[in-house]
């Protein structure tokens, strides 16, 4: 956050504030390969710069794409260009690989992206009529520390305070969010030139406001600087005291007063405007509290200026199995086992999605769930959509389309797979049933010395009947390779598999050490 915004920025701005204007096709596939990492693919063709730059985009309300991206030709005839390439969640990544017309690139960082998003958002908020056209001077640096500010520091004082509230009580939650929050602000009291504990009180009122209001466009994140904007100030106040350097250019209460009223002030009249179907307004609030648990990938490249180019991106992203990744995952979840996957899905002119399996044996158990950012069934109808056990295809290319969408990929094992491990918990049930039944009829009250194990009911070939392929039978299902997939989902069934096999051995023992007992 220490340069000054320049015209790679407004530029990346441009581009960011209409992804349909100048992408053809974006094609991803997403591979649930493990129970960790879903592995996937990204190809996004764009079209020639030439052709993007003769357009004006309307529905930007006349955004000159020849003016914003022309003053950065190169002599070769290439395009310097800070370039937008993929929305990405806040959750662990692995292996990012990016290219750009055949040449590989590397993303710029994080914190300069959310300058770009910051710019990003305060284009959309002045074209909704949200946020006036000269704004205050802090605010670019302001909205950036909410979209990037590290929540690591706050993470472990807010989960102390999660683990002790009920969070099936409103009041207790609020109650927990306003104590940690508190004692973060004071612990790092060193980053303010002023006492904080004067203004929480009512900085946390304007802060409950917007989280009001977040509840309508985004699962709720205790961890989002958007949603809760206070946890960002001592990254703000460290950032501008870098900036400064006898620039003049600090922060006091006031400022942050001003910036939280404006911001309250401007997410409340777009959600008002919003639900009377302001497009404009819709757009602003979304991109707003989408960056608080998503991020945009950028990159500085040199593109080709009169011909289509492709960008490709490859990634290893953590999967869960709850919509909120930083929840634990409930009981019911634990048993349903459903693999929740995260798709932009509105950055070109048309969006394909696929979803495979490459464990064998495991396959989707139904058509999956397409739900949208606060997790309501998405029903409006899409250009195709199908699905088998192991693929699901999703396109579309209407222009209003969800942004992003959530894919709800109900897993089970295969009926192979799955036949195999029922009927071997059933039979070795049956064996703790004859093992039992057998056994307990079958041991005298004072056995002679010498006699057979069993008296009447079970002989020692009995037992070995029951006991070597039950045994052998289990033992081979529980310790066969298997990938992390199948074996997450079937952990539960094997607990019960595994519990059973030690049932059957120590009631073998038991019978044993009770005939050792009464015929020594």
């Amino acid at each position: 956050m220490n340069r000054p915004y320049d015209w790679y920025d407004q530029a990346a701005v441009a581009l960011l504030s209409d992804l349909q204007g100048w992408r053809l096709r974006a094609i991803e596939r997403v591979e649930l390969s493990s129970a960790l990492w879903s592995e996937r693919d990204r190809e996004i063709y764009v079209k020639p710069m030439t052709q993007v730059m003769s357009e004006i985009d309307v529905r930007n309300k006349g955004c000159d794409w020849q003016k914003a991206l022309a003053r950065h030709r190169t002599p070769t005839g290439n395009l310097d260009l800070v370039l937008p390439i993929a929305e990405l969640p806040k959750i662990p990544l692995l292996d990012l690989t990016i290219t750009v017309a055949g040449n590989p690139v590397y993303r710029i960082a994080k914190d300069e992206g959310a300058r770009i998003e910051a710019g990003h958002v305060i284009h959309l908020g002045k074209m909704a009529d949200v946020i006036p056209q000269k704004t205050p001077p802090h605010l670019l640096d302001f909205l950036a520390s909410l979209f990037y500010c590290p929540s690591y520091p706050y993470q472990a004082i807010w989960e102390r305070y999660h683990r002790f509230s009920m969070a099936n009580f409103d009041s207790w939650m609020e109650r927990a969010i306003h104590d940690a929050q508190y004692e973060y602000l004071a612990s790092e009291w060193r980053q303010f030139p002023f006492d904080v504990a004067n203004y929480y009180s009512q900085w946390r009122k304007l802060a409950q406001r917007i989280a009001k209001v977040a509840q309508g466009y985004v699962v709720q994140d205790f961890l989002s600087g958007a949603e809760n904007p206070l946890i960002a100030l001592p990254y703000l106040f460290r950032e501008i005291r870098k900036q400064d350097r006898g620039a003049g250019r600090t922060m006091g209460a006031g400022d942050i007063q001003l910036l939280l009223e404006l911001l309250c002030v401007a997410l409340e009249e777009a959600d008002l405007r919003a639900s009377r179907g302001d497009i404009a307004a819709g757009k602003f609030i979304s991109a707003y509290f989408g960056y608080g648990y998503r991020w945009m990938a950028f990159a500085k490249c040199s593109v080709p200026i009169d011909r289509p180019f492709a960008i490709t991106l490859k990634e290893k992203r953590a999967i869960y199995f709850t919509p909120d990744s930083r929840k634990r995952m409930s009981l019911l979840e634990h048993w349903r086992k459903e693999a929740w996957q995260m798709v932009a899905f509105a950055d070109a002119e048309t969006n394909h999605v696929s979803v495979t399996i490459s464990d064998t044996s495991v396959r989707l158990r139904h058509r999956p769930t397409v739900k949208d950012e606060v997790l309501r069934d998405i029903r409006n109808t899409v250009d195709e959509e199908a699905n088998t056990f192991e693929l699901y295809l999703r396109y579309d290319s209407s222009p209003y389309r969800p942004e992003r969408i959530y894919i709800k990929c109900p897993l089970r094992l295969t009926r192979l797979h799955s036949g195999m491990l029922w009927v071997t918990m059933a039979i070795t049930a049956f064996g703790i049933y004859l093992l039992l039944s057998r056994g307990l009829e079958a041991v005298p009250e004072t056995p002679a010395r010498g006699s057979s194990l069993v008296a009447r009911g079970l002989t020692a070939k009995d037992a070995s009947l029951i006991l070597v392929p039950v045994a052998f039978a289990a033992s081979f299902l529980l310790v066969r390779d298997t990938s992390t997939l199948s074996s997450f989902i079937r952990r539960i069934r094997q607990s019960i598999l595994l519990f059973e096999l030690f049932a059957l051995l120590v009631i073998a023992f038991i019978f044993i050490a009770i005939y050792q007992l009464r015929a020594g």
